[in-house]
């Protein structure tokens, strides 16, 4: 039985990292497009609903690849408490990927949902 627990605790950590790293630029690319002003690392991980150190880290790799391909445009400004911040604001290419990106999102979760609940093979 112990077996099994490990097994499957095994299994859902990994089957929920490999979702989180396939979203992750999703859900960054909407939040920075959704929001009114530039963003810094911390205050978009606050608006993830990260409050570890650990897991405010994951997305900071995630922001510097979207930047190199040209998704996101930054700026470095002083901060009144602490070191410098960078701010992250979506590029107008970063606004076209993400619009083909939700398409694929809405296509992929609609196919998921048929299959899971059983509606994709006749039975609806």
């Amino acid at each position: 039985m112990k077996e099994h627990e490990e097994a499957v605790d095994l299994l859902v950590k990994k089957f929920s990292k490999e979702l989180n790293s396939g979203t992750s630029a999703l859900v960054l690319l909407s939040i920075l497009n959704n929001s009114d002003k530039p963003l810094y690392g911390y205050q978009i991980s606050k608006l993830l609903g990260h409050s570890n150190t650990d897991k405010q880290g994951v997305i900071y790799p995630v922001l510097r690849n979207m930047e190199a391909k040209g998704l996101l445009e930054s700026q470095v400004l002083p901060s009144e408490s602490g070191p410098p911040r960078k701010y992250f604001t979506i590029s107008i290419l970063g606004k076209k990927v993400l619009e083909e990106w939700l398409q694929i999102w809405q296509r992929t979760q609609l196919f998921v949902n048929q299959i899971i609940t059983g509606k994709s093979n006749g039975n609806d």
